[in-house]
């Protein structure tokens, strides 16, 4: 067995038993609608965030949190997104 194929292999194994169940469960702990405090308005709001782009960036440290859709948009599509700082659920 040559050696580019071993190292094939091991990477092959590591992309399917590691980094793929991590980026699973990411999709599915952020996919869907929260409800959340807008830091703006102080009061409850719906938002989606992009559970595919968390998805991506989960490895190798901590998802990278975008918010794909809000209620409050597209009045205020120019937010800074500040309640992604400290998700406070309501």
């Amino acid at each position: 067995m040559n050696f580019q194929l071993l190292i094939l292999v091991i990477l092959a194994i590591g992309f399917f038993y590691v980094i793929v169940p991590v980026a699973l469960t990411t999709y599915r702990q952020f996919r869907g609608p929260r409800t959340v405090v807008c830091p703006e308005t102080g009061g409850a709001t719906q938002i989606e965030l992009d559970a595919w782009h968390a998805a991506a960036t989960a490895m190798p440290g901590p998802s990278r949190l975008h918010v794909a859709a809000c209620a409050r948009w597209p009045e205020r599509a120019d937010c800074l997104e500040a309640c992604l700082v400290s998700p406070a659920k309501v």
